[in-house]
C-alpha cells in the first residue's frame, strides 16, 4: 500500500502525511506553521476504510497487515 511516508499539501498550508509502522500507519496533520496537531495510529483495515469512505480508489492495497499476523506479528512490531 504505502511503503514510503507519503503527505498531501492543503490550499491553506496545511499538511497530512501517512506513514507505514510495521503492520500500522500514523496519520499526522500539521497547521500551515508545520506544527503537529494530531496523530492518529491505524491498522491497514481502518486505512482502507477511511480512503474508502473518502471515494479514494487505489489498486496498490497489498495484504501486508493480513501476511504480518499469519507470520505472527502483533500491531506496532516492524515486518
Amino acid at each position: 500500500m504505502i511503503s514510503t511516508p507519503t503527505t498531501i499539501h492543503t490550499a491553506d498550508g496545511s499538511s497530512v502525511t501517512i506513514t507505514r509502522r510495521g503492520l500500522e500507519f500514523d496519520l499526522e496533520t500539521r497547521n500551515a506553521k508545520g506544527e503537529t496537531i494530531s496523530t492518529v495510529v491505524m491498522n491497514e483495515a481502518d486505512v482502507k476504510a477511511l480512503l474508502t469512505s473518502a471515494g479514494v480508489r487505489i489498486n496498490a492495497f497489498d495484504d501486508a497487515y493480513d501476511r504480518g499476523y499469519r507470520d505472527g506479528r502483533r500491531d506496532g512490531e516492524a515486518a
